[in-house]
């Protein structure tokens, strides 16, 4: 089975509400899952920052989901290659810069355990460029 990964920026769309993340992330795992991705969705309050990995046509159809969606504009793919492991078990969403809901805050507290244990393995055995630029984008959001 041929693996994918995917790494995207975007802007939010202005007056997102804590309910329209709420229903994103609720959305986004129940779909992902289905389809066998996992990865992680960071939001800095204005832009989203996302890593997704899984089978080929699991990805395919995220990732039309993904530009398809009126919550974001200007996306701008960073990364889209076949890689040889996965890095995500789960699917996270971690939140940055903003109030959130419970479920918002317990999904980035789990993202935040998942972003240490993602840094030591990088460190050991180094870095995909897409999971660089990750690590970044939240590194840049939470010093």
């Amino acid at each position: 089975m041929s693996l994918r990964a995917v790494a995207y920026v975007s802007t939010a769309v202005a007056g997102l509400s804590t309910a329209d993340l709420d229903h994103l992330l609720v959305d986004a795992r129940a779909h992902n899952q289905v389809a066998g991705v996992t990865g992680v969705l960071l939001f800095d309050g204005q832009r989203f920052f996302q890593y997704f990995e899984g089978p080929e046509e699991g990805v395919a159809r995220a990732y039309e989901r993904i530009r398809n969606s009126h919550m974001h504009v200007d996306l701008r793919e960073l990364h889209n290659d076949v890689v040889q492991t996965l890095h995500f078990s789960q699917w996270h969403m971690g939140c940055s810069h903003t109030e959130g809901s419970v479920l918002q805050q317990l999904s980035t507290q789990q993202w935040q355990r998942e972003a240490e244990f993602l840094q030591d393995e990088l460190e050991q055995a180094g870095a995909s460029p897409a999971l660089q630029e990750l690590l970044a984008f939240w590194g840049q959001q939470n010093p």
